[in-house]
């Protein structure tokens, strides 16, 4: 009965949701932001292992893939049957809340030992309460992972109730909830762990204490449990084998780097927790979603005064809120230890704790009143869930942004009239992001190789879509539409592309001392790639390869002397560094950078052959084990350190 009350209540939730979306399934949509960078990051899956899950903020990916995948999975389903492969993406998020949500129905059905006939109402009452915290947001079709997560916690923390209460059959179910919101956010890990673990602990005690003579625990939930288990751990493992040291320890490092000497005052964590229960209007912000309806804190009031002398229902509840109130505190540690700024959507995930607890407390209150009039409840209830379904919204805002089609199809007619087949994306203000992610993408689909010039912003657009300095292709710049002029090939209301025309260089004269410090950089001109901002005494590159390109007119046969301040990043952790120098092309020495001999003087002889090969000359510094402090859980600073340089000077060798 549990099933097929399941897949009912999934399937009434997946159609009821589609219908109110169906015009993106039938739209061109251009996604943008965290959605592209989503379906930029699921593409690897096409030719790679996808062993990672969204990208953070703080410059690391989220454990793993099981969004990504069911998402990648509806698009090689679908083939070509939708105008977009967002509509794809869109379908397989529905579908994904829907079985979330119809879990949660049905495990408060189950925990109010309801009958066949009072558990569809009661069943159906949790889901109206969902629908209506809904309402005009469209959390359900939304693709933001962090609006993803509120379903499967809503869930696990109910099927965690009922694991508790000894029904140990809930078991598998919660597993896969915790595992789907370990996969989905990092955070996620100590508030999935130790509930489950606690509630199996209770859960066995209540087993055996129903029935002694039970010879010992059932074996299939822990069986099945132990699979979904080890379905969810393997492509960490596996990313840990393919990709050594692997995400799995990269995020541990950034978890100690990035956790605060001394962590948020208790006003502010409090009012971090509190936000979550207010009662408010909920609306759709960019944040998050962060408030339950007043509606639904009436009906669980009410609720609780229905069910408040009937022991098995007040039992359950009971259970619920001892569930909630243990994510509760967990989540006030979180606030406690979080790297600030609390903004609402790091714990958007918990706004299913309230709302479990407001959807036991109305399905408990509905379960007794149907004992005193079970057909009257019966038809309120379906006719305010036919009310909701057709004069409801859930549609979720901000799914298309206008301008991006634009820019595409103006790069594509670019394109052809110089019979290039590559691109090149360039961008200044970092706001900007939001609409490379989906040029990137909108590109793609036209068949156009397309990378951005932003290597600090790798995890967001994934490495395969960063420029190299061999990469090569037509480079464009994003400005503000108002800053075009006649400069832009293409222009959308609010953004502009433009062609991106080599700066000026001045030549290098031998001698030229060049300064890479932030009060005297002459430098800025002649470094070509691989390099950060200029910061405290010098510069520090941020990349594996890092060039510098000096137009010099030879003028004598005599080799080159290259002379520079230099240091490189090394620690405990990593105690040595090698940078490979190469002069246009052609390997010249390698400086070692070590513990005891980390920063000073370093030389290097360019033969005069290896000079004259080109002008203007390149220097290369190659740095196989450039590392960023936060992999390793020193600092917050995340880009990939080798080597700094405080200055730079070519000579010609004296008498050479």
């Amino acid at each position: 009965m549990h099933i097929s009350l399941c897949l009912l209540l999934s399937l009434s939730v997946f159609f009821l949701i589609l219908w109110h979306n169906l015009i993106y399934l039938v739209s061109d949509t251009a996604p943008h932001s965290d959605v592209a960078a989503d379906m930029l990051l699921i593409e690897r899956a096409q030719h790679d292992w996808l062993l990672i899950g969204h990208y953070s903020r703080f410059g690391f990916n989220h454990p793993g893939p099981f969004f990504l995948y069911l998402r990648y999975l509806a698009e090689v389903l679908s083939g070509h049957a939708f105008p977009s492969p967002y509509s794809a993406h869109l379908l397989a998020i529905i579908a994904i809340n829907s079985i979330f949500v119809g879990i949660a129905a049905t495990t408060v059905a189950a925990l109010l030992d309801t009958r066949r006939g009072t558990a569809v109402i009661v069943a159906a009452t949790t889901v109206l309460v969902l629908l209506v915290q809904d309402n005009g947001v469209g959390i359900l079709a939304h693709p933001w992972i962090p609006f993803q997560l509120v379903a499967p916690f809503l869930a696990f923390i109910l099927l965690l109730a009922g694991t508790a209460q000894g029904r140990l059959w809930m078991l598998p179910a919660a597993s896969l909830c915790g595992g789907a919101l370990v996969h989905g956010y990092w955070p996620l890990v100590p508030f999935v762990g130790l509930p489950w673990l606690l509630a199996l602990a209770c859960g066995s005690i209540q087993y055996r204490r129903r029935d002694p003579r039970q010879a010992g625990l059932p074996a299939a939930p822990f069986a099945i449990s132990a699979g979904i288990i080890a379905l969810f751990v393997a492509p960490l493992l596996l990313d840990m084998v393919i990709n050594p040291p692997g995400n799995l320890v990269m995020l541990w490092n950034v978890t100690r780097a990035i956790t605060p000497a001394n962590g948020a005052s208790a006003s502010e964590v409090a009012a971090f927790v509190l936000q979550f229960w207010k009662p408010a209007l909920p609306a759709y912000s960019e944040l998050a979603v962060s408030t339950v309806s007043p509606i639904l804190w009436a009906a669980a009031v009410i609720g609780s005064a229905v069910m408040f002398r009937h022991r098995e229902a007040r039992a359950v509840v009971l259970y619920v809120v001892a569930v909630t109130a243990l994510m509760t505190l967990l989540l006030a540690l979180y606030a406690w230890r979080a790297p600030g700024p609390l903004y609402p959507f790091i714990a958007e995930f918990y706004l299913g704790a309230p709302l479990a607890v407001v959807a036991i407390a109305v399905a408990a209150g509905i379960k007794v009143a149907m004992r005193w009039a079970s057909q009257s409840v019966g038809i309120v209830v379906a006719v305010f869930g036919i009310g909701l379904a057709f004069q409801g919204a859930f549609t979720t805002p901000n799914q298309h942004v206008a301008g991006i089609r634009e820019l595409s199809d103006g790069v594509v007619k670019d394109l052809r009239a110089r019979a290039g087949d590559a691109v090149r994306i360039k961008f200044e203000d970092h706001q900007h992001w939001v609409f490379v992610t989906g040029l990137l993408l909108d590109l793609e689909r036209a068949d156009i190789r397309a990378c951005v010039e932003a290597p600090h912003l790798t995890v967001m657009f994934t490495p395969e879509r960063v420029c190299t300095r061999s990469t090569p292709g037509q480079s464009y710049v994003l400005i503000a539409s108002s800053a075009c002029a006649d400069k832009c090939i293409v222009r959308s209301e609010s953004l502009g592309l433009g062609l991106a025309t080599p700066a000026e260089v001045p030549p290098y004269l031998l001698g030229q001392l060049l300064d890479f410090s932030p009060d005297h950089d002459t430098s800025r001109p002649y470094r070509a790639s691989g390099w950060s901002i200029p910061d405290l005494d010098g510069t520090f590159s941020n990349a594996p390869e890092a060039e510098l390109i000096l137009p010099v007119q030879l003028e004598t046969n005599a080799p080159l002397q290259l002379q520079a301040q230099a240091w490189s990043f090394v620690a405990k952790e990593l105690p040595r560094q090698e940078i490979e120098i190469l002069v246009n092309g052609r390997f010249v020495t390698r400086w070692e950078f070590t513990l005891a001999d980390a920063r000073g003087e370093r030389t290097a002889t360019i033969p005069a052959e290896v000079a004259r090969l080109q002008e203007p000359l390149s220097i290369v510094f190659r740095m196989p084990n450039a590392t960023s402090p936060l992999s390793l859980g020193l600092s917050m600073d995340a880009r990939q350190l080798g080597i700094g340089l405080q200055w730079l000077r070519l000579d010609a060798v004296a008498g050479g």
